[in-house]
């Protein structure tokens, strides 16, 4: 009787190791998942930002022509003042 108990002992200790064992699999699965995502989410903010670098380089280049073209349209304004100016002056005399 003893040996028979001492065998089931036995077994239950070498299915609860066993039991134990799987969970360093299941655990460097689950990392190796975490680490995907990870990687994944790094490559996502590593493009949105390029992306919005972009954007950014864009529209400092819109900002700039749109600032030429406003000093172009102030010079246009000041020299056609300035020639009424002149034909103004120029009838008066």
């Amino acid at each position: 009787m003893k040996k028979i108990i001492a065998l089931a002992i036995a077994t239950t200790m070498v299915f609860a190791i066993a039991a134990c064992g799987d969970t360093a699999a299941e655990t460097s699965a689950v990392e190796t998942v975490a680490e995907t995502a990870v990687e994944e989410t790094v490559a996502e903010t590593v493009a949105e930002t390029e992306a919005a670098d972009e954007t950014v380089a864009e529209t400092e280049a819109a900002v700039e022509e749109t600032e030429a073209e406003v000093e172009e349209s102030e010079v246009a304004e000041e020299t056609e003042a300035a020639e009424e100016s002149v034909e103004e002056t120029e009838a008066e005399a």
